[in-house]
């Protein structure tokens, strides 16, 4: 899923299930938990997606195999307590390869800014499907069965913005993204950051969404909108010193009162807020 093809069936949930189910009953014969996961009276389709999803946590370094042939639990039970720290794991794990086709279609959906908002369902537009092929390569017909399909998925629960349900429109927001990333890295409370210096403390994976970034002196929608919602609860202050050395732009935004150009962020951030 993040480091092999990506498949529509493999939805965080069921990730999360299958992982705590081993966790709790392992080790598990391959059919037991198969039933459990998917039980043969509610399966009317006889379509299993016990494959994909077992592999999907095998892959996050969850589950494996032992020397009998049975299902156990490899992970951290800590990272498996909720669908919030399921999603902070994963956002620490699944942006670690940057080459991975996960990796270059989030990366297409941030850089895109508002862009495809024109183009109507992200699911079936053929012009995002255009896009995303000439970035990533990716075959057109991978990407309109299974591809967006299954990142549609992740990239909500990532938090990296939200698909409005019956138009299939994504709107760019990091704001929990970029809140697991500050956790996950080196961002201090009540310290002061140039923006540069407050970019290279976040954890590595925030690199999906800082394509070009450090180039243009620019970030992206998502990026900008998460950073605007965090001024606004208060959380980082965006401040602009006329005397520095280096201007930054978050990405216009006419319904907003912050100025588009900042270059130092005043962190009043705890641990415990991120979390939240």
């Amino acid at each position: 899923m993040f480091f092999s093809p990506i498949k529509k069936e493999t939805i965080p949930e069921r990730v999360l299930s299958i992982s705590q189910i081993v966790a709790d009953k392992g080790p598990i014969d391959e059919k037991d938990l198969n039933n459990i996961l998917i039980p043969p009276e509610l399966n009317i389709a006889k379509n299993s997606y016990f494959g994909s999803v077992l592999d999907t946590a095998k892959e996050l370094k969850l589950i494996d195999y032992n020397g009998e042939n049975k299902i156990i639990f490899t992970g951290n039970k800590d990272n498996i307590k909720s669908l919030t720290s399921f999603r902070l794991f994963c956002n620490s794990m699944v942006f670690n390869d940057s080459s991975s086709d996960f990796y270059k279609v989030i990366s297409c959906f941030l850089e895109a800014d508002d862009k495809w908002l024109s183009y109507g369902s992200v699911t079936t537009s053929t012009e995002v499907i255009r896009l995303i092929n000439a970035e990533t390569g990716i075959p057109s017909l991978k990407l309109e069965k299974d591809v967006i399909l299954g990142v549609r998925f992740w990239i909500n629960f990532l938090g990296f913005g939200f698909f409005q349900e019956q138009a299939k429109i994504f709107l760019p927001n990091m704001y929990t993204a970029l809140k697991d990333f500050m956790l996950l890295g080196n961002i201090e409370k009540d310290k002061e950051y140039s923006v540069e210096d407050f970019l290279n403390n976040l954890h590595h994976s925030s690199s999906v969404a800082l394509k070009g970034a450090r180039i243009k002196q620019t970030l992206n929608l998502a990026m900008s909108n998460a950073l605007r919602l965090m001024h606004d609860n208060k959380e980082i202050e965006l401040e602009r010193h006329l005397d520095s050395e280096k201007t930054w732009h978050l990405f216009p935004n006419d319904e907003q009162k912050h100025p588009i150009n900042v270059n130092h962020f005043a962190c009043s951030v705890s641990s415990d807020l991120i979390l939240q």
